[in-house]
């Protein structure tokens, strides 16, 4: 699936109704699901007030903004909307300090032809789903997952920048800039800006390692969603700003949105909303007006999110990066038959959603002493059954005594024997040693026995 950066309009309520310069940083949303914000017994970190930038007698922060090249607007889009895109880069270059180094290539485009730029670009194997509902992380392996992606991105996308042909797109039904129209378009300029300086090409080359995939989108979103806030802020008039508040509560509103939002499974659209509830918070203690202090943080990224959630004390160099997760010979048990199709880091958001989904009690505390993780999904030659492989590093025995108690609760309801869980349909058991804990789930229960030599 080629990667698009999407911007929700959701996402956009809370600049309209927040903002990054009151006061009361705290209404700022905390990640919805958070699985941890304690390290090392430490209290969570409260995001420190942020002020807008400064004001100079109506001017904006810098009188000397960076000379920028006029965008390239598609030619048949008015004279009047290429002059309020050109208005914009400029706004932006000024707030997020970065020069555009290329011509913006911009584009509005209407509704249904996002439908058709999604159609072509998405594509979920059903493999990669059947990893997810083998974990237990969705509860239903036959639903058109792709079509309820599409339709739910459909009715919630606003905007969207294309790393591979360096695209921006705003979605409008109109031929000029609506005051949201403007705060996305500011959104999505920003991602132009880091490509450009950084590279998503490269910031993206993770896939499909998730976990670090995840962490990589959170700080490209979060930089985006705090200069969306400040543009908002600094850059509409009191008109405008009433108008975006008001297409912002709306879209928030939408009965279709939030039907098309609720078809899809809980798993996927948190892993949709993570990077722009997360990624804010991992850089707004940070912000104090001059946002090139998120520089560093794109060019040598976090890589769990692990460290996204406890940004503070990343920061403070008391998180280290993940411990190399290596996997038990799962091919090896299973013979020939079996060939593995994906693999990738598994990380506190993957473990808290596992957990969540299936009843656990206090999924978050229970992740405070992750220290590594890592999946791999195995099919056999006729792809007919599958299994899952997760293994977990802990910081100590003790920790990883806790996750497995924790793991153990969610199969309460299942039939047990010999230590192997079932619900019937996917078969589970869990291998402890000193601090690591694996996972293996199965819809064969003799190729479970095999992968975790069992007798």
């Amino acid at each position: 699936m080629r990667l698009l950066i999407l911007t929700a309009a959701l996402m956009l309520v809370v600049a309209a109704c927040n903002g990054v310069a009151d006061d009361d940083t705290d209404d700022v949303a905390e990640p919805d699901p958070a699985p941890t914000e304690d390290v090392a017994d430490e209290e969570p970190p409260d995001p420190t007030p942020t002020p807008a930038p400064v004001e100079d007698d109506g001017d904006a922060v810098d009188d000397d903004p960076t000379p920028t090249p006029e965008p390239d607007v598609t030619e048949d889009e008015p004279a009047d909307l290429q002059e309020a895109v050109d208005q914009v880069v400029e706004n932006v270059v000024e707030l997020r300090g970065l020069e555009m180094v290329e011509d913006l290539e911009f584009e509005l485009i209407t509704s249904d032809e996002l439908r058709e730029h999604l159609e072509e670009d998405t594509e979920i194997e059903q493999l990669e789903i059947d990893m997810d509902w083998t974990l237990r992380l969705i509860p239903d392996r036959d639903e058109d997952i792709e079509q309820l992606l599409i339709d739910m991105q459909v009715a919630q996308v606003a905007g969207f920048y294309d790393p591979e042909t360096q695209e921006t797109f705003v979605i409008s039904d109109d031929d000029d800039l609506s005051a949201m129209d403007e705060v996305i378009l500011a959104h999505e300029i920003v991602h132009a800006l880091q490509d450009q300086h950084f590279d998503l090409g490269l910031l993206v080359e993770p896939e499909p390692e998730y976990d670090a995939s995840m962490a990589l989108r959170s700080v490209i979103e979060g930089d985006a969603v705090i200069a969306q806030e400040v543009y908002a802020q600094e850059y509409l008039d009191e008109e405008r700003m009433s108008e975006f508040q008001q297409e912002a509560m709306a879209a928030q509103q939408d009965e279709e949105a939030q039907a098309a939002m609720e078809a899809v499974p809980s798993y996927y659209m948190e892993s949709f909303l993570f990077p722009y509830s997360a990624g804010p918070e991992f850089f707004l203690p940070m912000y104090e007006g001059d946002m090139s202090v998120f520089d560093e943080y794109l060019e040598d990224p976090p890589v769990s999110t692990y460290q996204v959630l406890n940004g503070e004390a990343y920061r403070a160099g008391e998180i280290d990066d993940p411990v190399d997760v290596e996997l038990p010979d799962i091919e090896g048990r299973l013979g020939d038959d079996w060939e593995q199709h994906e693999h990738g880091t598994f990380g506190v958001f993957n473990l808290f959603m596992m957990l969540n989904e299936n009843g656990a009690e206090q999924p978050q505390v229970v992740l405070d002493g992750w220290a590594g993780g890592y999946v791999g999904f195995y099919a056999d030659a006729d792809e007919e059954h599958v299994l899952a492989a997760v293994s977990t590093v802990w910081s100590d025995a003790d920790e990883a005594a806790m996750f497995e108690d924790e793991l153990a609760s969610t199969f309460a309801d299942y039939d047990e024997e010999d230590g192997v869980w079932t619900d019937g349909e996917r078969y589970h058991t869990v291998i402890v040693d000193d601090d690591t804990v694996d996972l293996i789930s199965s819809t064969d229960p003799d190729a479970l026995l095999d992968a975790a030599e069992i007798e």
